[in-house]
């Protein structure tokens, strides 16, 4: 989903949100207001980021226990959950895949090669909340790869192959775990009070080997001023990120 100031159309997003005109921003960036010079604040990211060279990373994954929500102030509101390939630094394609957690307790089980719009998988995966699923995209080239979710606690997965995405290759320079803000009709969704999400099991693998999430740069959520998130990656690779309102 995205590149700095540029906005993905969902072409829908099934019955759980029928809105044809659904979009999803990436890492919109606003003033960095945090102490540590590699972390960022957007109006729509929160995560960790791993950023190097182009040609670095073919290989994502992450694992999260799916937040229970039950909002019936916000009940459309959301967190997009994912895990990715660029869309940082590099502008030019996005390999992703991940969940939309909603404020009634729904759930989108999505997958996308960015430009082109999110879909969903070819096959239903139910999943619910306190469920743990394990999000994996590995790009076999820059225009061409997979994506899966696993509910490890159901058992069942879903995969989908990308091919010959020539018109928007990949950089394969950064690697993302990150809880989004997306918008309808270019309106950011409100967010949903989802507590603390947290990434583990994080790898991202390429031609220099593999490593965790430690020591990415964290990206946060800001509106008006104010922040709306908290990323904290601990040693082992661990990305929390907590909803602390707005």
């Amino acid at each position: 989903m995205m590149y700095k100031n540029l906005i993905l159309s969902l072409a829908s997003i099934g019955s759980v949100l029928a809105a044809p005109s659904s979009s999803s921003n990436l890492a919109q960036s606003v003033p960095v207001h945090q102490k540590h010079r590699r972390d960022e604040t957007s109006r729509n990211w929160s995560g960790a980021i791993q950023k190097t060279s182009a040609g670095s990373w073919n290989f994502v994954q992450g694992t999260v226990v799916i937040p229970t929500l039950n909002d019936s102030d916000h009940p459309r509101g959301s967190a997009d959950i994912w895990v990715g390939i660029d869309g940082s630094s590099c502008h030019s394609a996005i390999l992703q895949t991940g969940i939309v957690a909603y404020g009634d307790g729904s759930f989108w089980v999505w997958t996308e090669w960015w430009k082109y719009t999110m879909q969903d998988y070819e096959t239903k995966l139910k999943v619910s909340g306190g469920d743990t699923v394990r999000m994996t995209v590995h790009a076999t080239s820059r225009t061409s790869g997979t994506t899966s979710i696993e509910n490890l606690t159901t058992g069942k997965s879903v995969s989908h192959t990308f091919t010959s995405e020539t018109a928007y290759p990949l950089c394969e320079s950064d690697a993302e775990w990150i809880v989004e803000d997306f918008s309808v009709n270019d309106i950011p969704v409100p967010l949903v009070n989802w507590g603390t999400i947290e990434f583990t099991d994080t790898v991202a693998k390429g031609v220099n080997g593999e490593v965790t999430a430690a020591g990415a740069e964290k990206t946060d959520i800001e509106i008006d001023g104010s922040m709306v998130t908290r990323t904290d990656i601990d040693s082992n690779g661990k990305v929390s990120v907590a909803y602390i309102g707005n």
